[in-house]
């Protein structure tokens, strides 16, 4: 039994060794599968890794997430080993507006330098910042909430403004009557107004500080024109002279009795019949003068108001003052392409058309002349003049 077991035993160990050997002699190592390649290059690392190895440079566009918020620094991660910076001098320009920004919060950026000293990315907001900028001002609009802007510099009819370095224009109408007052000494000052247009597209902005300054006044003033009638003479006082006319304050008194006071506008062209170029010539602010109410708009509440409706007309008689064919004196007012207009009396202008004086003869503004009245037109508001003989013509006898 046991030698049995034994030879069993030897035989299994022989069947195993056969199987080996003929394994080995079936399977020959060219026939086994090859080890895998180690990367050898850059190339073959990155393409073996799938990461892929993006460069920077100026002027690209990247999309990233704001990582740190101070003051003094700004850092926005990109993707890359160093969080990128903001640019100082954005962090001065438009600190406002990148103090409301929030840690996490996604923007775009503008390449600025590939990196700086300490290997970081230097990027620009400005784009990112002006794109935020025209969308809350076009909330603003649309929702007619005020907004503060500064104060730059007076121009033709209006005022420049600046809201987070956009430039916006404040149209004189758009002004309340303190300001207006002093409008060549607003640059540098702050104040609300309410957005009436944006446009981004042809870079368009108008504001409106009267919207928000004069609100309550504003409806106020407007109960109190309801009180008023155009043509009527009132007694005003002079609070402001400004270089398109003179400010005036009314009194108006209420039904119940009570008196409230109201200003209006005594526009350049209605303060005399002549033409005005300085209105402090004529008015200084405290003066106490009699008005005619000339305009009532109960939209904006604006009161116009007239000093030279109250005076005689120079026009009403001037056919017996300059009667066809006669001779006047006058003072040369203004000289013009068409013309010489001559002063005959204070709000009584004749014209020397260009055609009737001889070259190298023309008269000087402020020189004293004789004319002839060639036609005179009171309804139309003319007087064609001619210049007097000094000379008698040849064959003249």
């Amino acid at each position: 039994m046991a030698k049995t077991t034994i030879k069993n035993q030897k035989a299994k160990i022989k069947n195993k060794e056969g199987k080996s050997k003929d394994a080995s002699s079936a399977h020959p190592i060219s026939q086994l599968p090859s080890l895998k390649k180690s990367p050898q290059t850059m190339e073959e690392l990155l393409a073996a890794t799938g990461y892929r190895l993006t460069g920077l440079k100026k002027g690209d566009v990247v999309e990233g997430t704001i990582a740190r918020i101070s003051p003094k620094e700004m850092t926005i991660d990109i993707g890359r080993k160093t969080d990128a910076v903001v640019i100082d001098r954005e962090l001065e320009n438009y600190k406002d507006i990148l103090m409301h920004l929030n840690v996490g919060e996604k923007v775009s950026a503008q390449v600025i330098v590939e990196e700086n000293d300490r290997g970081q990315p230097v990027l620009s907001l400005r784009k990112s910042i002006f794109e935020k900028r025209w969308n809350d001002l076009a909330a603003a609009q649309k929702n007619g909430t005020p907004i503060e802007v500064l104060f730059k510099e007076p121009v033709r009819g209006g005022i420049l403004a600046e809201y987070g370095g956009l430039r916006g224009y404040i149209p004189q109408s758009q002004l309340d009557a303190a300001t207006l007052k002093q409008a060549d000494k607003l640059s540098g000052r702050k104040a609300d107004v309410k957005v009436l247009e944006v446009d981004r597209e042809t870079n368009r902005l108008v504001f409106s500080q009267r919207a928000v300054a004069e609100g309550e006044t504003l409806a106020k003033q407007k109960e109190l024109l309801a009180l008023l009638k155009v043509d009527d003479t009132v007694q005003a006082a002079v609070t402001g002279i400004v270089p398109f006319g003179v400010f005036a304050r009314i009194h108006v008194i209420r039904k119940d009795g009570t008196t409230e006071e109201v200003e209006g506008l005594i526009h350049i062209s209605e303060i005399a019949w002549e033409k005005v170029g300085d209105p402090g010539q004529y008015l200084k602010t405290g003066d106490s003068i009699k008005v005619k109410i000339i305009g009532l708009d109960t939209q904006t509440g604006k009161i116009t108001l007239s000093l030279k409706q109250l005076l005689p007309d120079p026009w009403e008689h001037v056919l017996d003052q300059f009667p066809k064919e006669s001779m006047v004196k006058g003072t040369v007012s203004r000289v013009s392409p068409i013309g010489i207009f001559v002063t005959l009396l204070p709000g009584v202008e004749g014209l020397i058309h260009i055609s009737k004086i001889s070259p190298g003869e023309e008269p000087k503004e402020g020189d004293e002349i004789t004319c002839l009245v060639e036609d005179v037109q009171p309804d139309k508001r003319k007087i064609s003049l001619s210049m007097a003989l000094t000379e008698k013509p040849i064959g003249y006898r």
